[in-house]
């Protein structure tokens, strides 16, 4: 007799965190237990589906150029974005709200506050140090032409 069937099941297949943790059949489990499981099932059904969409969504307002419209084309391009943000190299960006830029002066205004501000949360990590009174003599009203 072999020393495998003296085993538990934990033993030979390795233990396994949440849900999968539990080994147990189909008889073993309750009506709640069935009930969660189909729906977790469900819902990664359906999470894979939006992605999907979402995929498919983005490679159609792709240009046409590419030569997308041959569907095994538009497979291949869905396969190799499902593969880029599987491992991590497609980041979605953050959209600003703020689009009331009638001039170029109020663009570059804001993009001024927006590193001055970033400055100011990162500290003086730079390496510059900077005395107190340095900033009152360093602007540009005290210079005289």
């Amino acid at each position: 007799v072999s020393g495998a069937m003296a085993m538990a099941p934990e033993e030979v297949f390795g233990k396994k965190k949440g849900r999968d943790g539990i080994l147990r059949g189909e008889t073993e489990m309750d009506q709640a237990e069935r009930k969660r499981l189909r729906q977790a099932k469900k819902a990664a059904r359906r999470k894979s589906r939006k992605a999907k969409l979402a995929d498919e969504k983005l490679i159609s307002r792709l240009k046409p150029e590419l030569g997308l419209n041959n569907p095994y084309e538009k497979r291949k391009m869905r396969e190799e974005l499902q593969m880029a943000r599987a491992s991590g190299k497609v980041v979605r960006g953050e959209f600003d709200d703020n689009t009331d830029f009638k001039t170029s002066a109020k663009f570059f205004q804001r993009m001024q506050d927006d590193v001055q501000q970033s400055l100011r949360e990162d500290g003086d990590e730079s390496g510059k140090k900077r005395k107190m009174g340095d900033e009152e003599t360093m602007k540009s009203s005290k210079f005289k032409l």
